[in-house]
Order: structure tokens, then C-alpha cells, then sequence
């Protein structure tokens, strides 16, 4: 079967979530218009009023974002709103059926696919990293016969984090990297700390897992994604692209990112994302991402089994973040509710989807600007207004 991520065209180059941004969210200096656009297709009556939802998200948007859409599910009845422009030079408004890059959001297909293989009975989640990739973990510090792929899931196999490495250069918004690059970028660094011993985000290890999916089954992590989940589940606006620059499509915002503050605003829609590769390299919109996290959160895509060892967390030590499991967070609010989900950072968009445990309820938010990591959180108060008990 053809994967869409083969589709390739000209390329440019990708930063991922790292650490920081799945923590705390980045806010950028753009300064725009604000423009509203509430969906009239989904303008559906919901349990709650969402005027709170909408104050939050303009709250966002004065923080200095271009523009932000946001889509909920709850109980089968759906809502969507945007507000503020999708493209700074023409003040087109965001509008709320947009595509857009989700970075680390990935992880959690990627996290899926492995979990699958193991309740396939493929794989086991406590196997080494060496059994299934011989001598690709070793030196420097590290022994693949002491990382298991559990730990490669829920960030505590140590694995340094490859973004860190003084060779990679993801602001080249033209370069192309293979998943073993960027594996050997992040072993060229010590470990963090002895396997089983810390929590450190390691994008590094989710590359790691791509490999392991297509040494298991013989497919890349892109084919299986593409056939585990988005066909099964029809989702016609999610994209593994590859190489591509291109977001497929008009249907999509401009991308933005500033640097630092003495930067000058930089379009940066056109972008190869293969520096993500399966640890955030996917397109996706607000639909299709409810959509998977309802399936997921509601036992749909994964064994009893798989899906309880998923959502078995471990401490992170980062205020608001209860846990991380194997691709997902539990994000608990100060309200008391838990939303389990992930958000996700690359150049020109930051998003986070999610929702409760059942997928009852989810709620995708995205913006179009990745910005500096010093910054409040946009999403907090959009969570707690969505969420509120």
C-alpha cells in the first residue's frame, strides 16, 4: 500500500519539542489582528457553555500568537473555535478546519504502534534495545543490553537528548536527516543518567523506537502508522510526510518563529520536518486528532493490557505534569480532572490533544507560532476553562 508520507517534495528542515516546550509551552512576539471564526458546522449544542473556553483562548492570542483554533469532543457532540489570522502579511483569519504540524504529538502514534506489537506478542516491552538492534546503543557510556524498550517509552532510558549535540543544526530549514543520524547525534552525547535511574525527555529514543518498528515488522513506522491507524480510523487530514516540506493542501496556516527577541519574525510554513522523524515529524488537523485520542482513551486501538501499561505513569518532577507513561502525560488540573494527552512544539506551530480517560471528552488546541521557551503556558487556562468540573 502507498504511504502519503512517500509523496516528496522539495525539502527544508525541522526543530523538534524538546524537554522544555512539552513542558512549557512557548509564546512568540508577533503582534496581530484579532479576527474570530467560530465553526458554523459545529456550533452544535454541547454540555457546557464555552464563552470561558473562548475568553481563554483570546487571553492566548495577546500573549503575541498569530492565531489559534481549538476543536472539542464530548459525548459525540462537537464544538470548534478560531481566533486571530492564519497569515500575518494578508490578515487571513485562523479558521478551525486547518492542518497543521503537531511535533511530538506524534510520539503517541508512535507509542501506539509499539504497544500494538506488543500485544501481538511481537515484542516485549521489557526486551533490550540490543536484542532488537544489535550494537546500535553501545560506547560512549552506553549499553543497549541495559535499555529496554519500556524505558525508551516513558523517558527513562537516559538516551541523551540529540538536539542538545553541538552538530545539529535544526534551524537549516533545509536540511534532511535519516533516523539514523539522529541517533548517532544523540549517543555522540553521554547518558543522562544510568537506565531506570531519571526522567529526561529524549526525542532521541523515539527516533529509536521508528527503527525498532520497521526491524519488527519490516514496514517503516510511517507504513504502520498508515495502517494501523489512519486508514482504519479514516483520518483524511493526518500526513506522515517524510522529506516534505509542504503542508498538504491550502487548507493551513502560515507557520511562524522567533527566536529570540532581537530576531525578526520568520515564515517558516515550508519545512522538512525529517529531523521529527517518529518522534514529531506528523500533519494533522483538530478533527482527525479527537479522533484518535477518543479511540485511544476509549480502549479502541490498543489491548486492555497495552492500554493500562500506557497510561502507568512515571514522576517527572515538572509542576502540573502528574506522570508520563509510554507516550502519553497525565496533566492534572487545578481542578482535580486529569487530561491525558501530549503536546507537541517543531517551527511554526505548537498543539497539545487530549482528553479524559474513557475519550468521553478531548480537545485539540493549536497555534501557529513556536516561540521561546521562558514563556507562560498558552494552553493552562484553555484546559482548565474546557475542563472545568
Amino acid at each position: 500500500m502507498k504511504v502519503r508520507s512517500q509523496i516528496t517534495f522539495a525539502s527544508l528542515a525541522f526543530l523538534i519539542t524538546g524537554s522544555s516546550l512539552l513542558y512549557t509551552s512557548p509564546t512568540s512576539i508577533v503582534k496581530a489582528e484579532t479576527t474570530q471564526n467560530e465553526s458554523k458546522s459545529l456550533q452544535t449544542s454541547t454540555l457546557q457553555d464555552h464563552n470561558s473556553v473562548k475568553q481563554a483562548m483570546g487571553e492566548t492570542l495577546q500573549l503575541g500568537f498569530p492565531g489559534i483554533l481549538a476543536k472539542t469532543t464530548e459525548g459525540g457532540k462537537k464544538w470548534g473555535y478560531a481566533t486571530g489570522v492564519a497569515n500575518l502579511s494578508t490578515k487571513k483569519p485562523m479558521e478551525t478546519d486547518y492542518r497543521f504540524r503537531i511535533g511530538s504529538v506524534t510520539k503517541t502514534f508512535t507509542a501506539t504502534v509499539v504497544l500494538q506489537l506488543a500485544g501481538e506478542n511481537r515484542l516485549n516491552l521489557d526486551d533490550s534495545i540490543e536484542k532488537w538492534l544489535p550494537s546500535v546503543i553501545q560506547g560512549n557510556g552506553y549499553n543497549g543490553n541495559q535499555i529496554t524498550i519500556r524505558q525508551i517509552l516513558n523517558h527513562t532510558s537516559g538516551i541523551a537528548e540529540y538536539s542538545r549535540s553541538k552538530d545539529a543544526d535544526f534551524m537549516d530549514t533545509k536540511k534532511s536527516y535519516t533516523a539514523e543520524e539522529i541517533v548517532r547525534l544523540g549517543i555522540s552525547l553521554p547518558p543522562d543518567f544510568v537506565p531506570g535511574k531519571g526522567w529526561s525527555y529524549s526525542n532521541t529514543g523515539y527516533v529509536l523506537l521508528g527503527i525498532l518498528i520497521e526491524k519488527v515488522t519490516g514496514n517503516s513506522y510511517a507504513e504502520e502508522i498508515e495502517n494501523r491507524i489512519i486508514e482504519p480510523l479514516e483520518l483524511l487530514d493526518t500526513f506522515l510526510p517524510g522529506n516534505s516540506s509542504v503542508i498538504p493542501g491550502t487548507k493551513h496556516a502560515r507557520g511562524y518563529s522567533q527566536p529570540d527577541e532581537a530576531s525578526e519574525i520568520k515564515d517558516v510554513t515550508y519545512y522538512n520536518p525529517s529531523a521529527g522523524s517518529s518522534a514529531g515529524d506528523m500533519i494533522s488537523d483538530a478533527d482527525d486528532l479527537n479522533k484518535f485520542f477518543s479511540y485511544l482513551l476509549g480502549g479502541k486501538l490498543l489491548k486492555e493490557e497495552q492500554l493500562k501499561q500506557m497510561l502507568t505513569t512515571v514522576p517527572v518532577g515538572r509542576n502540573g505534569i502528574e506522570g508520563y507513561g509510554l507516550g502519553i502525560s497525565e496533566i492534572k488540573l487545578s481542578n482535580g480532572v486529569s487530561i491525558w494527552g501530549h503536546t507537541g512544539g517543531i517551527l511554526g506551530f505548537s498543539t497539545i490533544a487530549g482528553g479524559t480517560l474513557g475519550g468521553n471528552h478531548t480537545l485539540v488546541v493549536s497555534l501557529n507560532s513556536l516561540g521561546r521557551d521562558n514563556s507562560p503556558n498558552p494552553f493552562k487556562n484553555i484546559l482548565l476553562a474546557e475542563f472545568n468540573k
